[in-house]
């Protein structure tokens, strides 16, 4: 009698899945006898010189390649204000100066002193030589023109400090990108700690003053 064997090889089946999220990813494996989940975890870390380079093309687009859009309006914020600040100054110097080179010019039709804010509410006839009326006097010329080179002054210093400040607030929008790239994935311990909390403070003179107290705790 002839007996026929059939051989039968039971092969186990794997199943990999991968997921991925935020900077977890996640690989389930799961085969015919047991599953098993494993979870692998993968830091993403922004590249430094990339969020530099793209702050130094474009003032905010390194603030988006770190997903920090909460600081777009803070720097852009930054910029308007200084920008009209030098356009301000600019145009308060220009005015200025054109109004203290007609006033100690020998052209009597230049005359856009007159005209200036802060001259408004004086007699031109009190200072205006060209006008040559009794009521002149020139003790108040002489205030008016030192006050007009003032204004010059003022304006073109604080034109030229808003200039700066501009420079330096694009500058430290670069380091902001810079820093935070390298610090996108930084763990903070729960061992380190610091709290603000309000105190009165007795100060000489029996006078006392609201402020902080800051507290810095270390556990090991």
């Amino acid at each position: 009698m002839m007996q026929l064997c059939a051989l039968q090889i039971a092969v186990a089946q794997d199943t990999i899945s991968v997921s991925e999220r935020n900077t977890a990813t996640n690989i389930n494996v799961t085969n015919n006898f047991s599953p098993v989940q494993t979870t692998i975890i993968v830091n993403r870390k922004n590249d430094p010189m990339k969020a530099t380079m793209l702050s130094v093309v474009l003032p905010g687009a390194g603030q988006i390649y770190n997903k920090k859009y909460w600081k777009l309006p803070i720097v852009y914020a930054g910029f308007g204000a200084l920008i009209y600040a030098i356009k301000f100054n600019s145009d308060q110097h220009q005015l200025y100066y054109k109004g203290y080179m007609d006033f100690t010019d020998d052209i009597k039709e230049t005359n856009s002193y007159i005209n200036l804010p802060f001259l408004a509410s004086i007699n031109p006839e009190l200072y205006d030589h060209w006008l040559q009326h009794p009521s002149y006097n020139a003790g108040t010329a002489n205030r008016i023109e030192l006050a007009l080179l003032r204004m010059v002054d003022y304006h073109k210093r604080y034109r030229d400090l808003s200039m700066i400040l501009t420079g330096a607030w694009y500058l430290i929008q670069i380091l902001d990108a810079n820093v935070d790239a390298h610090l996108m994935n930084y763990n903070v311990s729960d061992n380190l700690e610091l709290t603000l909390s309000p105190k009165m403070f007795n100060m000489p003179g029996m006078q006392t003053f609201a402020g902080l107290n800051m507290r810095f705790t270390f556990t090991f």
